[in-house]
């Protein structure tokens, strides 16, 4: 588990469907972490409230990092480091 700091960019709801048929949503937050320009995808409960766009927040996220082969979902490695604070 991970503490994710930052900035709410953006609020998506994604209507697909699932292997048997039946219709679904998914909601992702993008939320710009403090220090960085790059955005992070993180899935959300749909009935659970973050704030509005623009928010600043702190939310607990697990981490699964995976990547496609073949049409098949397969492990992948994730780079975690401590940031040099004394680096401009």
């Amino acid at each position: 588990m991970f503490i994710l700091k930052g900035t709410i960019k953006d609020d998506k709801n994604e209507n697909f469907t699932r292997k048997d048929g039946t219709p679904g949503v998914k909601r992702s937050l993008f939320i710009e972490p403090t220090g960085s320009i790059y955005p992070i995808k993180v899935g959300v409960p749909l009935e659970k409230s973050f704030g509005k766009v623009g928010a600043l927040i702190e939310i607990l996220v697990n981490v699964f990092p995976y990547h496609y082969l073949d049409k098949q979902r397969k492990r992948a490695f994730l780079s975690v480091y401590v940031p040099d604070e004394n680096k401009n």
